[in-house]
């Protein structure tokens, strides 16, 4: 049986002398893994629309137990990712995180594979800062795989007329100055402009999500805040994310 779908490369497995094993974030058919063959000779066919981070046109033969790239057609390579190790490190760590959150085959991922594609070209054409754009998709990925937090009313009282909130990642959702002082576990205290940061990236349209900005002192309590909430949610630390902090210090 043969399928054909586009997708991303998301990860990528060397198996043999010659041969990879791919991951693949696809439009049609969630995730699969697939094997490559041959590709990593420069005059395979397959070659330039195999490599990690390509997106790209399949044909795919599915047999009981696997799938094998029968044909592939390069859509766009984000070629200048992998010439800054800043930028490549970030956009690994966005694949890891999809690996991560979303199962093998699940299917409804058109909505995931464009988030990325479009997290990989504001990443590429540096449209947007990396520190907001790494917030972004980290809650609209959590959202999107059944971690969408409240940030409408406070999630003790249902109080949404405070003006005065704080995020707190372990009841996922935030909670107002009268109710605060009942929380021992992390808590943020929220700025209105990082509350509003929160929100737009979680419940904006989609063409309209990236279309903000700001002030540095705010971006690195939005960074705290989204990246607390996802290893909450994670329940672990990802080495993807580790190194991308390591590229920063350094």
């Amino acid at each position: 049986m043969q399928i054909r779908t586009d997708g991303l490369i998301i990860k990528e497995k060397l198996v043999s002398e010659n041969d990879k094993l791919v991951t693949i974030l696809t439009r049609n058919f969630g995730i699969i893994r697939a094997f490559a063959q041959g590709v990593k000779n420069l005059k395979n066919k397959n070659f330039s629309s195999t490599q990690l981070l390509c997106y790209s046109d399949f044909i795919i033969f599915k047999g009981r137990n696997k799938y094998i790239i029968n044909e592939s057609y390069n859509k766009h390579s984000f070629w200048n990712l992998r010439c800054n190790v800043e930028k490549l490190a970030l956009a690994q760590y966005f694949c890891d995180l999809i690996l991560n959150l979303i199962a093998e085959e699940q299917r409804h991922t058109e909505d995931i594979l464009r988030l990325i594609l479009n997290s990989l070209y504001y990443l590429s054409e540096e449209k947007i800062a990396y520190k907001l754009l790494k917030s972004i998709f980290e809650m609209r990925i959590l959202s999107m795989s059944g971690y969408m937090p409240n940030l409408i009313y406070c999630s003790n009282c249902k109080d949404s007329a405070e003006k005065n909130f704080y995020f707190v990642p372990a009841v996922h959702g935030i909670i107002c100055a009268k109710c605060i002082k009942d929380y021992k576990s992390a808590k943020f205290k929220l700025a209105e402009s990082v509350l509003y940061a929160l929100r737009h990236s979680v419940y904006s349209e989609f063409n309209k999500m990236f279309a903000f900005s700001l002030k540095s002192e705010r971006l690195e309590e939005l960074s705290a805040i989204t990246e607390s909430y996802l290893l909450k949610c994670l329940e672990k630390n990802l080495k993807t994310l580790d190194f991308y902090k390591q590229i920063m210090i350094n």
